[in-house]
């Protein structure tokens, strides 16, 4: 793709990822730019959290200020083609620090994912959530080894956690430490982003509402999407009766709500099934705790808010684990593995398929059911992590409540 671009066969380049379901902007690696736009400005003194005129579509910078904190750093927006292309290779020889496939089923899954709509599109604009999947990446990498290493791979995850808030997810994992130790990292981390908080918490509620949102059948995706758009609908039909918007958000709340319950249900049959237990004991340190991490963020994130589709290169640190659960699972949890991974390789390509097919509502109806199909088992694989941890047993213990059921 890049020698297509430097060669000048930008409408080869162009139809090529129309064809993948990306609608690609006139220049590659655009979101780094305003990423290297904001330093840019910044160094001129400029406040650019609501408009930024370095940047070609002037976007105001909605992520953390703490990002501002590197504007010494003398790159700027000519460094766009450089940085993007660099940020993206190592994004790309990242993926062999992933566990590796063992199986044919594990393979092709793998390739599919990593050659998806999702990455790619993170890639074309070189979205510094590519940065911020490294760092998760490394993070899972470094909490497997002695304690120095943890605490390090601990600071780079709340590092990205300041950067963009919805890394901090991935901290979950701080819950496999002892009690003492986790009671000492827990107290760090609450201290560190109080004083973030004390500082920046003027630009921060300012650019909290210029975060990405908007409809609900595109390639944003949401636990809000599907409720909020069929209280649309019932909205458009009951439209020239009276009270038609209070229907519609008594529908959209009723079916949040439902939603919500279903997925709870998913959970907990998950939770008690004793093969999952078995299963996850069975993966490798890596293969967990990347699932983990990359389940907490996908998770978090489906609540918090609408994301963009390029978020979900979280997904890659999910997949692995799961395939290898689809392999080692007996009973009913393999086949239930197995159909997620494939779900999750459907989500990843969902926009190149919403174009391919039309995008018509039972698409759409069939796309938001599988996303809380897949981040109600997210939720179940974090929660068997967490059942297993000290600090949760220790709770158990202090308030005498009874435990989930053991391994």
């Amino acid at each position: 793709m890049s020698l297509l671009y430097r060669q000048n066969h930008s409408e080869v380049y162009y139809s090529i990822l129309r064809n993948w379901g990306i609608e690609p902007f006139r220049f590659p690696f655009v979101d780094i730019g305003g990423a290297l736009a904001g330093w840019e400005c910044a160094r001129q003194g400029i406040d650019i959290v609501l408009y930024n005129p370095c940047d070609v579509l002037g976007r105001g910078y909605n992520y953390s200020p703490i990002w501002f904190a590197a504007a010494d750093i003398p790159l700027n927006v000519r460094d766009r083609p450089v940085v993007g292309w660099v940020l993206d290779l190592l994004f790309i020889t990242s993926l062999t620090l992933l566990p590796p496939a063992e199986k044919w089923f594990e393979l092709i899954l793998t390739v599919a994912a990593t050659s998806s709509t999702m990455v790619v599109f993170a890639l074309e604009r070189a979205n510094p959530d590519v940065f911020l999947f490294l760092m998760a990446l490394v993070t899972g990498l470094l909490v497997q080894g002695r304690a120095e290493f943890r605490l390090l791979g601990y600071g780079i995850a709340l590092l990205a956690g300041l950067i963009k808030y919805y890394p901090i997810m991935a901290l979950v994992i701080i819950c496999r430490e002892r009690v003492a130790f986790f009671a000492v990292l827990a107290l760090t981390i609450i201290v560190i982003i109080g004083v973030f908080w004390w500082v920046y918490h003027d630009d921060i509620l300012r650019g909290l509402p210029t975060i990405a949102s908007g409809p609900y059948n595109t390639d944003l995706f949401a636990a809000k999407n599907l409720p909020f758009l069929i209280g649309m609908i019932v909205e458009e039909a009951a439209a020239p009766s009276h009270g038609a918007a209070v229907v519609a958000w008594a529908v959209a709340v009723g079916l949040y709500a439902g939603s919500v319950g279903g997925l709870l249900v998913i959970c907990r049959r998950l939770l008690w099934m004793p093969e999952l237990s078995t299963a996850t004991a069975l993966l490798s340190a890596r293969e967990r705790i990347l699932m983990v991490i990359g389940s907490a963020v996908i998770a978090g994130c489906f609540f918090a808010g609408q994301s963009i589709g390029y978020r979900g290169v979280y997904l890659l640190l999910v997949l692995p684990g799961l395939t290898a659960l689809a392999r080692l699972a007996a009973g009913a949890l393999r086949p239930l593995c197995l159909a997620t991974a494939i779900v999750i390789v459907f989500l990843m390509w969902g926009e190149c398929l919403r174009h391919a097919l039309g995008g018509g509502f039972g698409f759409w109806l069939l796309r938001e059911l599988c996303w809380w199909w897949s981040v109600a088992v997210m939720l179940a694989l974090v929660a068997d992590f967490l059942r297993v941890a000290p600090i949760v047993d220790a709770a158990f213990t202090l308030f005498g409540g009874r435990p989930l059921p053991a391994r």
